[in-house]
């Protein structure tokens, strides 16, 4: 089989109407080989992102270096990859991704793609690699254990297989989990009067609807900095992601292009005036599954139930702001117990798993 790879381009846009930018149509294919084989693996088109929506996210900015490719047969996309590189923290690792259409597979192009991007990882400088993906959770046989000693993965599922092949090992596994909005607002009750119990009289819960106000910017850039050293990331190399208010502004623009809202609830710790902990959910413009994103209590300030008291206060937001969403996906380390905890006490159900890869390329 003859197979041709190119970078890709991104459009500048992608209209409602007849598209007649090439880059746009390359764009498209693109999307649709990662969403395909998203679903082909998971089994579910809860996770599918219109290609609008991905766009603002796939582009390179000040903070993030993204490169794309694609392989095609006979002029059809049937392959894509995608690897991004953080300019401003040198050393950090490249996340890389690489997907193949199953009728595709075995026949070098998910091999001739990879080298594609981890050349031009190491051409950035990054010589640790990165992978997150889904894989399948229902194959029998013998299994992957993560080093941290939570989680695993079917030796035999194709990207494991793919991925050991070719000098990735198994860091992380992650559970996708997915919450039911019907009888939420019942489950939520007794879960929030409990948390805002235990939270007391020290903290007092912030929420709005879209960007960032004014008065938080720095708060939010100093909480989502902490994601980066606070979140589990077993032996995933990781160094500190540092965000300031412009950064923050800037994302909550690229939100915005994207068609999605987001809705936050912050707590603010009122002996010290400052927030201690955020959380987030983003719905998509139409569509009926919506995503919840960061949600961290700084190490410092947990014990007292708010992680709780954020994420079930910002699903109730959910309720009232978007009642035509159906469904609330997740994601969440193993090895993250009290998030899991929380997640699984307002209802969240695992629907698969991600596992989290790493080479070293000298």
């Amino acid at each position: 089989m003859t197979f041709t790879i190119r970078e890709l381009h991104l459009p500048e846009t992608i209209g409602a109407g007849p598209i007649d930018d090439g880059d746009a149509e390359h764009f498209l294919a693109y999307v649709a080989v990662r969403n395909a084989v998203e679903a082909d693996v998971v089994g579910t088109h809860l996770l599918t992102p219109s290609a609008a929506e991905l766009l603002p996210e796939f582009r390179s900015n000040p903070t993030r270096r993204r490169t794309h490719f694609t392989a095609a047969v006979d002029g059809a996309v049937v392959g894509r990859a995608m690897v991004t590189t953080r300019p401003h923290t040198p050393g950090a690792g490249a996340y890389i991704m690489v997907d193949v259409l199953p009728d595709f597979r075995r026949r070098g192009i998910g091999t001739s793609l990879l080298h594609r991007v981890e050349t031009a990882a190491h051409t950035d400088g990054e010589h640790v690699l990165k992978v997150s993906v889904a894989h399948t959770v229902t194959t029998p046989g013998e299994r992957i254990a993560a080093p941290t000693g939570f989680g695993d993965l079917p030796a035999s599922d194709p990207g494991a297989a793919f991925l050991l092949g070719h000098g990735y090992a198994l860091e992380q596994v992650t559970r996708i989990s997915v919450l039911d909005t019907a009888g939420l607002a019942d489950r939520l009750t007794g879960l929030l009067a409990a948390a805002r119990l235990v939270a007391g009289q020290d903290h007092r819960l912030h929420a709005w609807v879209g960007p960032t106000p004014s008065d938080w910017v720095e708060d939010i850039a100093e909480l989502r900095t902490r994601m980066s050293t606070d979140a589990p990331m077993a032996g995933l190399q990781a160094l500190p992601d540092p965000w300031n208010a412009t950064r923050v502004e800037d994302h909550d623009r690229r939100l915005e292009s994207a068609g999605q809202t987001a809705l936050t609830t912050a707590v603010e710790h009122l002996p010290s005036g400052q927030l201690v902990g955020f959380s987030e959910i983003f719905v998509p413009s139409g569509r009926t599954a919506a995503t919840q994103e960061d949600t961290l209590v700084l190490r410092e300030h947990r014990g007292h139930r708010l992680g709780m008291l954020l994420k079930a206060t910002t699903a109730l937001d959910l309720l009232r702001e978007a009642p035509h969403v159906e469904a609330v996906v997740t994601w969440n380390a193993e090895e993250n117990r009290s998030m899991l905890d929380v997640n699984e006490a307002m209802g969240y159900r695992a629907i698969g798993y991600e596992g989290g890869w790493q080479k070293r390329r000298d």
